[in-house]
């Protein structure tokens, strides 16, 4: 027997806001336009077989056929044949991605949530967001970006999880300043829970500011609430042009920056009404005046997962961007 399915996620561009309320770690996600999409190919097994001499082996209960150094996905395809109580299987799994490793994308969030639901299509297994929350959270602090909308989460634990509405439109300039930094490694600091103790104030303050922004589709509220908790965030993780990219945003019709607080990106959040000769201009005086490793316009997106059988495996998610995909078999 063989089942077939495919699933497709998207990244992030960081935060709008990260910090801690009432001593609980949290994260506002910031979903874009760009995605991971997995392809499975399910073929069950006889629970035993036959070795070259006749005798009877075991066969391991599950086998899964990866790209390279998916190991987290791995993880969490193991933890879901548990949850389901699979029978012995070889899944093999298909991935395109559009996220950058290391650089605050959510990309191994994206990597799990993409591929086991690719597997949950193919088997015919409803797979809940939630679900698919806490199946990541059980392998390391993630995303919500299997919630649809703007979702608001416990990252470490998922002690809670709130809704706060459709997403606001809006163009990100998005820079990355260089390196890489590792979610477990970042969310293990010891100095990280100093970090949110100091400026809880603050965070409450920029969160309060976003609901109002969510509640009055005011981009510009956003944008402030994201750019207070971005600063915050430069105490632990600092980006090296924040203040200069800060300024340059608004001087040039921005509204605030966002950016991955446990990442390398910092974001300017612009009007979704820019024409795409303001974007190029943009994006080409940003690249000579802050030389970024990558420079690239994203696009804030709804979160959440789609997918279906493998009749319906779309056209695969193309090239978006010059640096962005890599196809991985």
């Amino acid at each position: 027997m063989k089942g077939l399915g495919w699933a497709k996620c998207p990244g992030t561009c960081g935060e709008w806001v990260q910090g801690a309320k009432d001593g609980t770690p949290f994260l506002v996600g910031c979903p874009i336009n760009r995605f991971v999409e997995a392809k499975a190919e399910i073929l069950f097994s006889e629970s035993v077989a036959r070795d070259n001499s006749g005798h009877q082996q075991e066969l391991k209960d599950w086998i899964w056929q990866l790209p390279e150094g998916k190991e987290k996905t791995r993880q969490a395809l193991e933890r879901f044949a548990r949850i389901q109580n699979l029978p012995p299987l070889t899944g093999k799994i298909h991935m395109q991605s559009q996220l950058l490793i290391g650089k605050g994308m959510a990309s191994s969030t994206a990597d799990m949530t993409a591929a086991v639901s690719a597997v949950a299509q193919a088997l015919a297994i409803p797979w809940q967001s939630e679900e698919q929350a806490r199946l990541a959270l059980a392998i390391e602090p993630s995303d919500p970006i299997m919630f649809p909308g703007v979702t608001e989460l416990a990252h470490g634990d998922g002690t809670y999880i709130k809704s706060l509405g459709p997403k606001i439109s809006a163009q990100l300039l998005m820079l990355d300043g260089g390196g890489f930094l590792d979610t477990l490694a970042f969310n293990a600091r010891r100095d990280l829970p100093g970090h949110y103790r100091k400026y809880e104030p603050k965070i409450k303050s920029a969160l309060a500011l976003f609901y109002e922004g969510m509640a009055q589709r005011d981009l510009g509220k956003i944008a402030q609430a994201g750019t207070i908790s971005a600063r915050c965030n430069q105490d632990i993780n600092p980006k090296p042009f924040f203040e200069e990219f800060l300024s340059w945003t608004l001087g040039k019709g921005g509204l605030g920056v966002i950016t991955a607080h446990s990442g390398t990106l910092l974001a300017g959040i612009f009007p979704p009404d820019l024409s795409t000769t303001v974007k190029k201009n943009l994006e080409k005086e940003s690249r000579i005046q802050f030389r970024p490793v990558i420079a690239e316009w994203v696009e804030t997106y709804d979160g959440g997962t789609e997918g279906g059988v493998m009749n319906a495996w779309r056209k695969s998610v193309g090239r978006l961007g010059t640096v962005w995909e890599t196809e991985l078999y």
